[in-house]
């Protein structure tokens, strides 16, 4: 049997959470004293909540901590139907929706746009709720039990038994892509992440491994399980009728398991199948019983999704037709960008969340650079871009949140610059990208954020300009993409959030007055949605747009501008998070990917 790690219980533990249906409230464990505080929690008038939201409130079947913009917010999901958002630890209500008790609902989890996914099991769904409107998305789910936001993979794992009660029963655990707007969200499978368990025996828990990154808890009526998300693989510890399970900083795990099922029963063994008076601990093993309980489960209140939460991730490779190499087996690469110059040399920027900017080249005889070169240690970057000149200088940015944008040059057959200089001082920017004018030699830089999709360039002689200019009001842009042609045409491409793409076109000066859609930029379930993209123009005389489809790969399509031809799948890798696109000077289309947990 595979025991959970014997990491001793430490004061930087987080608080437990534990719902008792008997009182009807949340009540809360200190693990440094082991002693009850006297923080409560159920919806009331003086927290703001309507009559009907407090009727029957049955001390809650789910509830977690998270860490939000505007404060750390508790999510809690009752049996009796109460969704709700509240202020942590005042309890003070943000947003609620009272649903029908017979769905029996049973686990719930704020996503990071503000929405709120809950999962019923005698409802049979796992439905996102929009908290900025009336429109929701919804997933069908035999007893569904559960759902959790993953911020690595940028998925909601949801779990269920289909054929529940019958002798086709399987348990399920798989992970829903959110889609959309905030104000419009949407639910697709990813399909490549489904795992299936035969047998008669329901799925109950799904949480997060706060000390690995890479791991899931899982519970059903005869087993407790850690899934690997790399590997795919199940390890299975022998404890039946676990309710929920959550794991401490401390590696200690603390789970919820029916009294009626343990040796000897305990004390809430007369009252249902399901409830317990006990919390149970291992690694270092305790019990924490409160007598008269009726707790069913019991959370570690930490504000966090997992162990870091930071999305996208893993090794980058890059693809030449049909020859595939790996250019950098570091597992935690963040952002990828790449340009190639006249002298058919390509070079790519690799970002490490916290760690800084590298760089590394691709001579012209197709060898990579076996170590990469740091260029930027600062550990706040988020996103980079990278542009070639006709000259062989080479352009390179930072975006640092709340600080701007950061430029850096390397001159042909040169070091990069020492230093970098602030170039914009947009502090609501979150996606950047780069290109040269290769008639004028001028560099730009696109910015998007709240405010739109911005560009601001240098002159030839490097002087860059004070002002932006303004080339897209849309303020849901979720990444950009330029390119330039050898007429001196400049081209800007942006996703929306929820997935339509855009094709602009500009010179140095000025920019069309508006976007054209560029096809098949929209969602649909042959070519899924678009999260991220990726263009190449100059030295070629021909664009190239290479579209990050969600579990689906990357997809290109080539144009001229004007006529664009549907997208076709280019690398099938479902785990593709980030993507670049370059030409050489022989008009080859190199493109590389982030393959998550790779």
């Amino acid at each position: 049997m595979v025991v959970p790690s014997t990491a001793s219980a430490a004061t930087a533990d987080f608080p437990v959470l534990a719902g008792d249906q008997n009182t009807d409230k949340i009540y809360r464990l200190n693990p440094a004293t082991w002693t009850w505080d006297s923080w409560t929690w159920a919806p009331t008038a003086a927290r703001g909540y309507s009559d009907t939201e407090i009727a029957d409130f049955n001390g809650g079947n789910d509830f977690r901590v998270r860490n939000t913009p505007a404060g750390q917010r508790l999510v809690v999901v009752d049996g009796r139907g109460l969704a709700t958002v509240a202020t942590y630890p005042d309890g003070n209500r943000v947003w609620a929706n009272k649903g029908a008790g017979a769905d029996n609902r049973h686990s719930i989890e704020l996503l990071p746009d503000g929405n709120v996914a809950v999962a019923a099991s005698t409802g049979g769904y796992v439905r996102v709720y929009a908290t900025s409107s009336t429109a929701t998305a919804s997933y069908a789910l035999e007893q569904a039990h559960a759902a959790l936001w993953d911020p690595q993979i940028q998925r909601l794992w949801v779990a269920g038994s289909p054929g529940y009660g019958t002798a086709g029963e399987y348990q399920l655990l798989t992970a829903l892509e959110v889609t959309g707007p905030a104000s419009a969200p949407g639910l697709r499978v990813d399909p490549s992440r489904t795992l299936t368990i035969p047998g008669n025996d329901a799925m109950h828990d799904v949480s997060a491994d706060i000390t690995d990154p890479d791991r899931l808890w899982l519970t059903t009526n005869q087993r407790v399980y850690t899934y690997d998300k790399v590997t795919r693989q199940l390890t299975t510890i022998n404890r039946g009728a676990v309710k929920s399970v959550g794991v401490q900083p401390s590696g200690q795990t603390v789970e919820t398991r029916a009294d009626r099922y343990k040796t000897p029963p305990g004390g809430c063994t007369a009252v249902n199948t399901w409830c317990t008076d006990t919390l149970d601990f291992y690694g270092p093993d305790r019990t924490v019983t409160r007598a008269g309980m009726q707790f069913y489960k019991a959370r570690p209140a930490s504000p966090y999704y997992s162990a870091e939460d930071v999305a996208l991730r893993g090794r980058v490779f890059d693809r030449a037709g049909d020859t595939v190499t790996r250019i950098d087996g570091n597992a935690s690469i963040g952002r990828i960008a790449a340009a190639a110059g006249a002298d058919g040399r390509l070079h790519a920027l690799t970002l490490i969340p916290g760690s800084g900017l590298w760089s590394r080249t691709r001579d012209a005889n197709g060898t990579w650079e076996s170590t990469a070169t740091q260029i930027d240690e600062s550990a706040r970057i988020t996103d980079a871009a990278i542009a070639a000149g006709p000259d062989g200088t080479l352009h390179a940015f930072t975006l640092i949140p709340g600080a701007g944008v950061w430029y850096r040059k390397r001159p042909a057959g040169q070091p990069w610059d020492a230093s970098s200089t602030k170039v914009d001082s947009g502090t609501d920017l979150t996606s950047i990208a780069a290109v040269v004018n290769p008639v004028t030699k001028r560099p730009h830089l696109l910015t998007a954020g709240a405010s739109g999709v911005q560009d601001r360039s240098a002159s030839a002689a490097g002087v860059w300009s004070t002002t932006a200019l303004l080339v897209d009001t849309n303020a849901s842009i979720a990444d950009v993409a330029a390119a330039a042609l050898p007429d001196g045409s400049l081209h800007v491409f942006t996703v929306t959030a929820w997935g339509s793409v855009y094709h602009r076109t500009g010179t140095d000066t000025a920019w069309s007055g508006s976007a054209a859609p560029v096809p098949g930029g929209t969602e649909s379930p042959a070519t899924g949605q678009v999260r991220a993209l990726a263009a190449a123009g100059w030295p070629a005389n021909r664009l190239d747009l290479v579209t990050v489809r969600s579990g689906l790969g990357l997809w290109s399509q080539s144009g001229t501008g004007s006529s664009w031809p549907a997208p076709a799948r280019l690398d099938a890798d479902p785990g593709a998070l980030q993507a670049y696109a370059a030409h050489l000077a022989d008009g080859t289309l190199h493109t590389g990917r982030i393959a998550e947990l790779s």
